[in-house]
């Protein structure tokens, strides 16, 4: 299969979702950061028979594979394992030195707690009351996007609902809020297509909504800024930045 300039439609199997018109080398990227599994499948752009990654002998190179154990390594996992069940017998005039590891374990789990906690206390995926889509004091700039992920409660499936805002604009939705989430990337598209730098989006989700839904809007994203930046050099590229927004429906 010849790669270059090849486009593929590609089938994520446990989100059960379809992406159309993706760069070879944007799938390659994919598989090498595991965001693609070999289970997944892939075809050609607008062809019917859909592949399982694995049997496609142009991407099977880029699926990660596990390292096998070296014979020291197969050595080392076949000597007996000392419980410590028994008392250490300590010899005298050996010096006694102190282990120093548990001590560091315990010193990195603490950092990284405290490293959770700012970045919650700071605003980032932390819970807020509703605003009007248009407005967000905390964090809202005059360029920022935001696209509101919200569950449809008067709905009997209690559908998910996809509405596009942007910060400081009079105009409350640029899409009103509707269960095809196709719209928000086109209407970005639209927004976005002769602009380049970074631009920030923030996902405002329904705290009822599953992670699963978001993940799949972030890849969503993440693919329209590949196609965005498709023929585009280095200086006219555009970089969107994800941000995360838990919110409640205040009474």
């Amino acid at each position: 299969m010849p790669t270059a300039e090849r486009m593929l439609d590609v089938w994520i199997m446990d989100l059960n979702k379809v992406y159309t018109g993706v760069p070879f080398t944007v799938v390659t990227d994919w598989l090498q950061q595991g965001r693609l599994l070999a289970s997944d499948q892939v075809r050609m752009a607008g062809k019917q028979k859909w592949h399982p990654i694995e049997s496609v002998p142009a991407l099977v190179p880029y699926i990660p594979k596990a390292h096998a154990l070296a014979v020291d390594d197969r050595a080392e996992a076949e000597e007996p394992i000392d419980l410590g069940l028994q008392s250490p017998v300590v010899h005298e005039g050996e010096d006694e030195d102190v282990d120093m590891i548990p001590l560091i374990d315990v010193s990195l789990v603490l950092l990284i707690f405290f490293m959770m906690t700012t970045a919650i206390s700071s605003g980032v995926f932390s819970r807020s009351p509703r605003r009007p889509p248009s407005i967000n004091w905390r964090r809202s700039t005059p360029n920022m996007y935001w696209i509101g992920i919200d569950i449809d409660r008067k709905s009997k499936d209690k559908e998910t609902l996809f509405s596009l805002g942007k910060d400081k604009e009079k105009k409350q939705y640029l899409v009103e809020p509707t269960t095809d989430g196709e719209k928000i990337i086109e209407q970005l598209g639209t927004d976005l297509k002769d602009v380049f730098g970074e631009v920030k989006v923030r996902l405002r989700a329904d705290r009822r909504t599953s992670i699963e839904t978001i993940k799949a809007v972030t890849l969503d994203i993440q693919a329209f800024e590949d196609r965005m930046n498709r023929g585009r050099d280095a200086k006219s590229r555009l970089q969107v930045t994800i941000l995360g927004e838990v919110s409640e429906t205040t009474k």
